[in-house]
């Protein structure tokens, strides 16, 4: 069981190595942990001596893949990157307004009209009301 353990490590350690989509992906790596079973007695570090590192491996099963694949592939991890970045910067804008907009609440730094009413204005307003609640 420990052993096994050296090659399920071995093969995360070329997966994250390889540009390439994930049904590729899976299907490569199930082939790599088909021909690693025969060393599954080793450990990770005795696993890289003999079949040598994952950088190796995942160079060689690299040229296996198409340029296209390989290109897609890229372009859709900027495009994510990308895409966090820009979330980040809204969610940034929106704690920055909010934190300008609660500074001048606190400083009063805001201007704000008053309007005084007077007597004759506050019997207007209610003859108002009621005139429209005669209705």
């Amino acid at each position: 069981m420990m052993e096994e353990k050296g090659v399920r490590r071995y093969v995360r350690a070329v997966s994250r190595r390889l540009i390439c989509s994930k049904t590729t992906r899976s299907r490569l790596l199930d082939g790599l942990q088909q021909e690693l079973s025969a060393y599954s007695t080793l450990s990770y570090d005795d696993l890289c001596a003999e079949v040598g590192s994952p950088e190796q491996i995942a160079a060689q099963i690299m040229d296996n893949i198409s340029a296209v694949e390989v290109s897609n592939t890229k372009r859709k991890r900027r495009l994510l990157v990308v895409l966090i970045i820009c979330i980040f910067a809204v969610i940034a804008g929106v704690f920055g307004g909010y934190y300008i907009q609660a500074n001048q609440v606190m400083r009063n730094d805001f201007y704000v009209e008053e309007e005084n009413t007077t007597d004759e204005q506050v019997k207007k307003d209610i003859t108002f009301e009621e005139a429209l609640q005669g209705e």
